[in-house]
């Protein structure tokens, strides 16, 4: 059942290079978006939620909140599905028993559900505080605030298994690279595993990177079953560990999936921009790998808005706290920093990163297109050049 829900999906995506695209512009009025982030963020200026959700709205700031109230209608009626998943897996024993796992899958139902516009290059990042969702519930506190934490989960995890990790750079004028946190000093299990002091020496360096954690540290492997099962399509969740204080924890750059961001300890900051428009000046980068490796996304050149070399706009300026929930599409730069919490009372800022796996799968209409072509007995003109792995650089990012 659930292959053919993929091969469904992988042959009624929209148009391009791009997974569940529309043609139709987005209803955001997007040189406003960032603004209404910041107003939504500040914690200080409402006393409840629903002057929060009253004061996104507001048309002096020219912004529509439909996609969040779609979201969170969506995610009002996933609960109850959520719940009887949670007790299918075993999360949950009995009716009435609430568990995380089942918010988890109301919360990927509930973007599933969302408006094509809301994925891919001209989709729309939105942001949804903790409070917001904790009213959808009708609770006090959020069911996924305080998930899971760097003391005790993760620290139990490094002690009792063997994982891997690697630590990002922190330069925000060149593009964001890795190196490994350790590497083994000899070959036995303890000599070759990753230690908790060398993830903490990390931390004074640069954010830490868990990548498919939920295949190794049980308490995710529900949410990453949730994602899996709610979204119909392939899924997997990345770790990110920071350090308060920290000035870049991941320079600007584009991933390849539509990401949702579930912070479950401290804060971060972000800022998220348009889709880079310097695809003539720069026709070899990969829209989906901008900012990674030997490509730049300078910081200072975003902020410098649509004049720039790079035609990016900033949308959103927000800092997620525990509960928070972002959702950013793919193609998207963002950038994150922890300088603002230099006062916090918290230690490490650690953020769950949910991946919706279409491009990494080829489940996208740019390979609908090249099957097509091949079957049909066409020469693809905008082919790859001969030799080049990568579908998504040169010509074809001319396609609409």
């Amino acid at each position: 059942m659930r292959a053919a829900v993929l091969v469904a999906t992988f042959f009624f995506a929209p148009e391009g290079t791009k997974a569940f695209t529309p043609t139709a512009p987005t209803s955001c009025t997007r040189t406003h978006y960032h603004q209404s982030c910041r107003v939504l963020a500040s914690t200080q200026l409402w006393s409840t939620v629903d002057e929060k959700m009253t004061s996104f709205t507001s048309p002096s700031l020219g912004v529509s909140s439909q996609i969040v109230d779609d979201f969170i209608q969506n995610y009002k009626s996933a609960m109850k599905e959520g719940h009887e998943w949670s007790k299918e897996f075993g999360f949950a024993s009995d009716d009435n028993e609430e568990v995380a796992e089942g918010a988890f899958y109301a919360l990927f139902r509930a973007i599933r559900e969302l408006d094509s516009g809301t994925f891919g290059l001209s989709g729309t990042p939105f942001y949804v505080p903790s409070e917001i969702l904790a009213k959808a519930e009708s609770r006090d506190k959020g069911a996924l605030t305080g998930y899971f934490h760097f003391t005790p989960e993760l620290s139990t995890a490094l002690e009792e298994d063997f994982l891997d990790a690697q630590v990002g750079s922190t330069d925000n004028r060149k593009g964001w690279t890795v190196n490994a946190v350790s590497m083994p000093s000899g070959s036995s299990f303890e000599e070759a595993r990753m230690s908790l002091e060398q993830v903490k020496s990390a931390l004074e360096v640069g954010t830490v990177i868990f990548n498919n954690i939920g295949a190794h540290i049980p308490k995710l492997a529900g949410p990453t079953l949730a994602c899996t099962d709610a979204m119909n399509l392939p899924g997997a969740v990345n770790m990110y560990c920071t350090a308060r204080g920290m000035r870049t924890s991941a320079p600007p750059h584009t991933d390849r999936q539509d990401v949702v961001v579930v912070q479950t300890e401290g804060a971060k900051r972000w800022r998220v921009f348009t889709p880079p428009t310097d695809g003539n000046v720069k026709p070899s980068a990969d829209p989906f790998a901008r900012g990674k490796g030997e490509d730049s996304l300078p910081l200072h050149t975003l902020l410098e808005g649509k004049g720039s070399r790079l035609g990016s706009e900033l949308l959103m300026d927000v800092v997620t706290r525990e509960g928070d929930v972002l959702y950013i599409p793919a193609g998207f730069p963002h950038t994150t920093d922890t300088v603002e919490e230099t006062d916090a009372d918290y230690e490490t800022s650690l953020h769950l990163t949910f991946n919706i796996d279409t491009h990494v799968w080829n489940l996208d209409n740019l390979n609908v297109r090249n099957i097509a072509l091949k079957r049909a007995g066409y020469k693809d003109l905008l082919q790859s050049p001969r030799g080049e792995a990568n579908l998504y650089k040169g010509k074809v990012n001319q396609l609409p």
